[in-house]
């Protein structure tokens, strides 16, 4: 081999190296990053969003106002109902955490309210029950018209979507007597 082709081999072994110091640099970056991002506290929604701990806590203390009973899911999807006399210690719980990571800039703040209005509703009783409802109507079996099913599912999805409900205190569902026909 003459000069000028170990120089180029050289040089191409140089650039070589830089290019997989380079990559592997990046994959240094990403690794940090995730783990920086997976030690920021969150709640999770069941399609990964994450929930800010603010709006997290500013939902469950509107849970906690309601009169109904409230309740988390066991890992057997069986309800730990919260009792009267330990409510009012969740509540003072949850606003110490409110006051320790809300914002207190007004326009941040009145996001933050709205955000945990909407987690609300969608972890109602009234959406808990559509999304069983569109289940039902998604089994094999049910038969339901693909029209009716399409249009249920739009509406859930849109209304209603599928949230973690793992470690979170829910309303229970309490049923309105219906009055008796006279």
């Amino acid at each position: 081999m003459n000069g000028s082709t170990l120089d180029a081999r050289s040089d191409e072994v140089s650039r070589i190296h830089v290019y997989r110091g380079r990559a592997s640099k990046m994959k240094h970056i990403a690794l940090l990053l995730s783990l920086g991002l997976a030690l920021v506290p969150q709640a999770v929604l069941a399609d990964q969003a994450p929930v800010p701990v603010c709006v997290n806590a500013l939902e469950q203390l509107e849970a906690l106002k309601t009169v109904a009973p409230v309740y988390k899911l066991t890992r057997s999807q069986e309800r730990q109902y919260l009792s009267d006399a330990d409510r009012p210690a969740e509540i003072a719980r949850l606003k110490t955490l409110v006051a320790g990571s809300c914002s207190t800039r007004p326009k941040h703040r009145q996001r933050e309210e709205s955000e945990a209005e909407r987690l609300h509703l969608v972890r109602s009783p009234g959406c808990m029950q559509d999304r069983d409802r569109l289940s039902m109507m998604e089994r094999k079996d049910a038969r339901t018209p693909e029209d009716d099913l399409a249009r249920t599912r739009k509406r859930v999805i849109a209304q209603c979507p599928d949230v973690d409900l793992s470690d979170v205190w829910l309303v229970e569902w309490i049923p309105t007597p219906v009055p008796p026909d006279g």
